[in-house]
This record gives structure tokens, C-alpha cells and sequence, in this order.
């Protein structure tokens, strides 16, 4: 079997109040809409539709609201279908279409999961069809990014009486699809929508130009309209468009005169049209702009990608001498130069698993993982389970720039563990930065489907699997410590574990940037029983040193630079660091004897 399914709820329509919109649905308080059923990949009948408050495979929030809905595709076997059918309306003898939002993600690229859209005078299934969207952004109508897009599907002729929509969902057991903000509209003579606004969430500074894509959505041609955008409250840049034929149902790609010249930090960015064919009135404002956050970063640099796998002790594919699964990554110490390993064992199907911990279960609740085994790469779950298409997906992950840069260095001490972190951050704007002790392979007493080690296996997240939420401002460096007991963990050997530090944004789990954390320098050049040390370490910038006999000081920073020096410091002396900024440093003192010790120091 290769995922587990949940269980489902149900919920009710709302209807707008402007005249020419007759039927709505935004799934913020219920389904509304009425589900078939069908069997799941576990042999059980489940309802094939549900409302969702967050997304799972692919990952995503609702476009709008509370609510959106799914259909059930990640758990339905290939060619499994279930229909969702609105309440009966009552259409007056206009022209009347079908509106909706729907997310496309690039998960199973080639399973072509869709939805299809009818309208019919009966409950029942079937009808006229009006149109069909495939969930991969690969298939058509292809699009180049993951995310919502609008889809509309015009009714034939000028209905009359009761009628019903169908949205009939087809599984190929990919991922789940989802739409969000349902309505059957009249028609109205003039309206122009704002379709799609081409910018990304996150842009390089510099000159970036304003794309995007006009519909018309109404029954007159489009000749003229006036194209806008602005920049949080700033100035309004307004280019007219004229000579132009765009035709009912037709789209304009568009290229504004004005460019941004964008600077880092966090913006708020909109595009609207006006003035459609020299004063006509808009039928339909509510589609008439669109609004993205955009992050403008500093700078960039080579991405780190974190490959993640949802694991079982008695999972079979799981396996590490399958070779359709995890070949390509499972070695230990095969491909570390090019991304970092994190294995969450979880309690599937129903056994226990020795390395099961809560941070585990937090991690699937976060990801809301379904099964195993289930594997990401960036957070993105997009490996389809077989060598080809995870090579793929680590080389794609290796074309996007990373934003962060990011090292850090571990320390065990006995049973403790500190990790100092790093951060050169090219963005402005609020993250989570985890700490993830793994042992490298372990043992245990166990020999499930024939396997008797596992690789990677998460121990302990540090200070916990919620991470810690960290404000960045571009270009100003931050370093972190964090610290931790390991006793009493399911750890078998105390000098076979790795650090995995990574950043992950929190509101669309996509992770930033990873690393492994290196070994950190030791105490002294003559091991931990030397006599000379400076404390306290980390510090907030006052320090001593203790000595039997004065000593010459001299700080670098990690780059080589003399930042600081001091000389005949005794242990009565006190040095002031706190003009220096927060980061690792490396302290060298020597005796009137000529004896050296390099100590790193720590300031926060």
C-alpha cells in the first residue's frame, strides 16, 4: 500500500448578493456541495470530496478564506473518480458561466489527475461538459510555477429553470487537487479580469518588469483598457492600452512601460485594470486586481537542498536495499557534499518503531504526511518514488538560488550538545531555523522485511520540532546557539551523529537553505586540560581570561581578520567586545614563553 488514508467532513453553500451571481461556494464554513463516494487505495469507502482548511500533498493554503476542497486523489487508485455537485439553481434565460480556483503543483508530473466541469438539468451525473484542468502543472493547460489559478467555463445557449454543476474529479494517483471560491455567474457585457500577475514571491534586486495576463470575461470586445500598478502606498504607474481585439473569452499577455527598480526588503505589489473600452462600466470589479507579497533579497547563493524521508521499521519499500526507493541517497556519506539526510522513522503500519519520538509525530502533523514512505526534497513531494525521478528532483533543487547563507559548527561535551549557527541572510522577513541531531546508522535489535540498519535517523530536534522563529533583516548576519541533552535519547553511539541546521519559511514550508554543521575547534590546541581559556563563552561582549601568567590577545574573525588585541591581560583584566558584531571569533593567546592557545569565542 502506498499511502494511509484520513477521514473526511462535510460542510454548506452561501449565496452572494449581487444580482448577477446566482450560486456561490467558498468552503470557508462547509462542503456544501454534495460528494460521492468511492474506495480509497485501502480498500475503504471514503468520500471523494471534503473541505480542507490547509493542504496536504501537494502543501497549500486555501486561495481565499477559511476553506477550500479536495478532491481525494492522493489516496484513490488510478482511474477513480467522484463527483461534487452543487444544490439546484435557478437559471433566468441569460448567458451564464462557471468560475473557479484551482491549485496546480508539479507533484507526479505525469499522473494526470483532473477535473472536469458539467452542467446538467438534473442531479444526476453527467451533463454537458464544459471543460477539462489537469492538477500537474505539466499537463494541459500547462503554467510555469505552483500555485492558484483561475479557470472559468462558459454555459452553452441561455439555460433555463433548474440546473445543477458537476465537478467530476479523476484520479491517477498523483496528488490531491483542490479548488477554492466556486460561483455561477450571469455574464455581463463588459468585464476585463485581471487573470495572472507573472511575478515571484521572491526577486533579485534590480529592475524587474511588470507582466502579467488580461481576460475578458464579458460578451464585448476589449479595444482599450488602462493597466496599473503600485508599490505598497507609493506612486500609481498607469499605462493606456488601445488598438487592441480582445475577443469574449480571449486573453491579452501584457508587458507594463514602467519597470520597478526594486530594493531588498518586504513589499506589497498590485496590478488592476481600469477604464475598459473608454468608460464602460465593469460588470464584475471584484476581478479587476491582484496583489502578491514580494520579497526583494540582496543577494544569492548556492542552494544546500535537504532530502527528508517518512520512514517505518515495517515499511517494505522503505527498505535500504530497495533499489527503486532510496539507492541513490541511502549510503551513508553518498551525495553529503550535495544535500543533507533526515530520516523520520514514524509508527506505520501499526508496529512500533524503535525511533519513533513525538518530534516525529510533529513533523508529520506538519507536513501532514499520510504514509510511508514519503519523501521530499525541499519540502516539495515531487520524488514519485523511483532513483530517475529523485536524481531529478535533487538537480532541480540544485538550479534554484538560495537566499541565506548559512554554516554552523557542533560541540558534544558528554551528553551535551551546542550548536552554533551562522546566518547570512539576503532577505528580510520572518523564518524558523531547525536543528536536527541524526545518528549517522543505526542498529537497533530489529530486522524488519530483512533490514537491520537504518541511516539518518532523527534523534532530537533542537530545542524542539517547532524550531525557532528567527526576524532577519538582508545583509545584517545572525548567529544562534542552541543547546541540548542527549541523554536518555534512543542514540547508540554518542560519536556517530550528524547536526542538520536548516531554515524553512513557516507559511508555505518551503525550505530556504541547509547545512551540516561542522566540527567546532577544539577548546585549545592542547586539548581540554589546558590552562588558558576566556570565558564566559558565548558572551555578550565583556570577557576575561583565566591564566596562571599574563598573556598577549589577539581576535580574528572567521574570515582572518584582526578585529581585536590586548596585551599583559591577567586574570583581574577585563576586554570589552561588545563594539564587535554578534558572531564566532577565534581568539589566539600567547604566554611571554611563546606558548599558544586558540580558543573560539562566541559573542550574541
Amino acid at each position: 500500500m502506498k499511502k494511509i488514508t484520513f477521514l473526511f467532513s462535510f460542510l454548506l453553500l452561501s449565496f452572494l448578493s449581487e444580482a448577477q451571481v446566482i450560486a456561490s461556494q467558498n468552503f470557508d464554513t462547509a462542503l456544501g456541495w454534495t460528494s460521492t463516494n468511492t474506495t480509497s487505495d485501502a480498500g475503504t469507502t471514503i468520500a471523494a470530496w471534503s473541505r480542507r482548511t490547509a493542504g496536504t500533498t501537494p502543501s497549500c493554503a486555501p486561495f481565499a478564506g477559511a476553506g477550500m476542497a479536495r478532491f481525494n486523489s492522493y489516496n484513490i487508485p488510478a482511474n477513480g473518480t467522484g463527483r461534487l455537485t452543487s444544490p439546484a439553481m435557478t437559471f433566468a434565460g441569460s448567458s451564464y458561466r462557471v468560475k473557479l480556483k484551482m491549485y496546480r503543483d508539479n507533484g507526479y508530473p505525469t499522473d494526470a489527475d483532473n477535473i472536469k466541469v458539467y452542467y446538467n438539468t438534473t442531479s444526476a451525473a453527467g451533463g454537458t461538459l464544459l471543460g477539462t484542468v489537469n492538477r500537474s502543472r505539466s499537463l494541459a493547460p500547462i503554467v510555469s510555477a505552483d500555485g492558484w489559478y483561475s479557470y472559468t467555463f462558459d454555459i452553452p445557449g441561455n439555460p433555463t429553470g433548474t440546473g445543477y454543476i458537476n465537478i467530476l474529479g479523476t484520479s491517477f494517483y498523483g496528488n490531491n487537487i483542490f479548488i477554492d471560491e466556486v460561483s455561477i455567474e450571469q455574464i455581463q457585457a463588459n468585464d476585463a479580469e485581471m487573470n495572472a500577475f507573472n511575478i515571484n514571491s521572491i526577486i533579485a534586486a534590480g529592475t524587474t518588469s511588470i507582466t502579467g495576463t488580461i481576460k475578458n470575461l464579458g460578451l464585448t470586445t476589449i479595444t482599450s483598457v488602462d493597466l496599473n500598478w503600485q508599490v505598497d502606498s507609493g506612486t500609481i504607474y498607469t499605462q493606456s492600452l488601445t488598438g487592441l481585439n480582445i475577443a469574449a473569452g480571449q486573453t491579452y499577455n501584457f508587458t507594463h512601460s514602467n519597470q520597478w527598480d526594486a530594493t531588498p526588503g518586504l513589499y506589497s505589489v498590485r496590478t488592476w485594470v481600469t477604464n475598459i473600452n473608454g468608460g464602460a462600466v465593469d460588470g464584475d470589479t471584484t476581478n479587476d486586481q491582484i496583489t502578491k507579497s514580494v520579497a526583494v533579497a540582496s543577494n544569492s547563493t548556492a542552494r544546500f537542498p535537504l532530502f527528508e524521508k517518512f520512514s517505518s521499521a515495517t515499511c517494505a519499500p522503505c527498505a535500504n536495499f530497495n533499489t527503486n526507493y532510496y539507492t541513490p541517497f541511502y549510503t551513508t556519506g553518498n551525495n553529503q557534499n550535495s544535500m543533507a539526510y533526515i530520516s523520520y522513522q514514524v509508527n506505520w503500519p501499526g508496529a512500533g518503531d524503535p525511533y519513533y519520538t513525538a518530534e516525529v509525530g510533529a513533523r508529520v502533523g506538519y507536513y501532514g504526511v499520510s504514509g510511508a514512505p514519503t519523501l521530499f526534497i525541499d519540502a516539495r513531494d515531487n520524488t514519485n518514488f523511483n532513483t530517475a525521478q529523485l536524481q531529478t528532483g535533487l538537480n532541480n533543487a540544485l538550479l534554484v538560488p538560495a537566499y541565506f547563507g548559512l554554516s554552523a559548527t557542533k560541540e558534544l561535551v558528554g551528553d551535551q550538545m551546542t550548536v552554533n549557527v551562522t546566518t547570512t541572510p539576503y532577505l528580510t522577513g520572518t523564518y524558523k531555523m531547525h536543528v536536527v541531531v541524526v545518528e549517522k546508522v543505526t542498529t537497533g535489535n530489529i530486522a524488519t522485511n530483512g533490514e537491520t540498519s537504518f541511516k539518518h535517523v532523527m534523534m532530537k530536534m533542537i530545542p524542539d520540532a517547532n524550531g525557532t522563529t528567527i526576524n532577519f533583516t538582508h545583509d545584517v548576519q545572525a548567529t544562534n546557539t542552541f543547546q541540548a541533552t542527549l541523554s536518555g535519547l534512543n542514540i547508540e553511539e554518542m560519536d556517530d551523529l550528524d547536526v542538520v541546521v536548516f531554515i524553512q519559511n513557516n507559511a508555505n514550508k518551503d525550505v530556504m537553505q541547509s547545512t551540516y554543521a561542522t566540527e567546532a575547534l577544539a577548546t585549545s590546541e592542547f586539548g581540554s586540560t589546558a590552562q588558558i581559556k576566556m570565558w564566559p563563552n558565548p558572551s555578550t561582549g565583556i570577557v576575561r581570561v583565566a591564566t596562571e601568567t599574563p598573556v598577549n590577545v589577539l581576535i580574528t574573525d572567521i574570515s582572518g581578520k584582526v578585529v581585536f588585541t590586548m596585551n599583559e591581560v591577567s586574570n583581574e583584566t577585563q576586554m570589552n567586545l561588545s563594539s564587535l558584531q554578534k558572531g564566532i571569533y577565534l581568539a589566539k593567546m600567547t604566554t611571554i614563553e611563546g606558548v599558544e592557545q586558540t580558543q573560539k569565542i562566541v559573542l550574541k
